[in-house]
């Protein structure tokens, strides 16, 4: 059952470190909120990997996401390039805004041009009352694409590896955004950090994987912090046939995920409450 509201929640995943297990956040985050709303998932990063998971391989003689940022004589309407997964029938509930290689091209090409942080945003705009949920997956290092990635959206979620160059990644991320809203963008709400590829040894977690927690913690007082993905080859396995770990009946592993649909779709809630006090009130 859709979820009412006026327009689309839209959430980056974004974390500014490789290897933090984004886009396996962004694959089962968008698959759950398709069981809650109809959902696009934006495939941001030019490495194209959510697009290749979920059955897109050949962009050849298709447009992708970047034309849809390009100066306006050159820009595709982002209803143009929208496509379904297609290597499971989902009923068009989850739909793929798909990312290659040309992505890069794209962000050379609106370098210089004025507002260019905020393209995505605009390409977004025209689709937004036709879904419930957008979610982004951002690429993984500061520049500007990921600029457009955040400022495209209402809520942020920080997957990071729990490795120490993972807590930096976050913690840079969490900066970047400060940094973004100094600047007066209008930045989203961080919702909340994912750690993954939590490594444990038998009942134990491992020294590093707890180690990293107790960093982010510490670095990130404000910030919540959601369940750990455990390290697991379930997770690579069910990544490239294109289902989210709960479709493959890995709710346990699955439960880091599961937390943060729950908390997005309570955030969805708040806001449409708070537009329709406001809506009465102006009546």
């Amino acid at each position: 059952m859709a979820e009412s509201s006026k327009q689309a929640t839209v959430i980056a995943i974004s974390c500014l470190s490789g290897g933090s297990g984004k886009t396996t956040t962004v694959l089962n985050i968008a698959t759950m909120l398709s069981n809650k709303g109809k959902t696009l998932a934006v495939d941001f990063d030019p490495q194209g990997n959510l697009s290749q998971w979920l059955g897109i391989n050949d962009l050849s003689e298709s447009a992708t996401i970047a034309e849809t940022i390009l100066p306006d004589t050159d820009r595709v309407q982002i209803k143009e390039i929208i496509l379904p997964p297609t290597n499971e029938d989902r009923e068009g509930r989850l739909l793929l805004a798909p990312s290659d290689y040309s992505l890069s091209r794209a962000a050379d090409a609106i370098a210089m041009e004025p507002g260019r942080e905020r393209f995505l945003k605009r390409a977004l705009k025209p689709i937004l009352s036709e879904y419930d949920f957008i979610v982004i997956d951002a690429p993984p290092s500061k520049g500007i694409l990921t600029y457009n990635a955040i400022l495209a959206a209402d809520l942020l979620v920080i997957p990071t590896e729990c490795t120490p160059k993972g807590v930096t990644g976050a913690v840079s991320t969490s900066v970047l955004v400060q940094e973004l809203e100094e600047l007066d963008f209008q930045v989203p709400r961080i919702l909340g950090i994912v750690p993954t590829r939590d490594a444990w040894a038998g009942a134990n977690q491992t020294r590093i994987s707890k180690a990293a927690i107790t960093a982010l913690k510490e670095a990130l007082p404000e910030v919540h912090i959601f369940s750990s993905v455990r390290q697991s080859t379930v997770v690579q396995q069910t990544n490239h046939a294109g289902w989210s770990l709960l479709e493959a009946g890995e709710k346990s592993l699955a439960q880091p995920y599961i937390e943060a649909v729950d908390a997005i779709r309570k955030s969805r809630k708040l806001e449409v409450a708070s537009l329709n006090f406001v809506n009465a009130s102006q009546k």
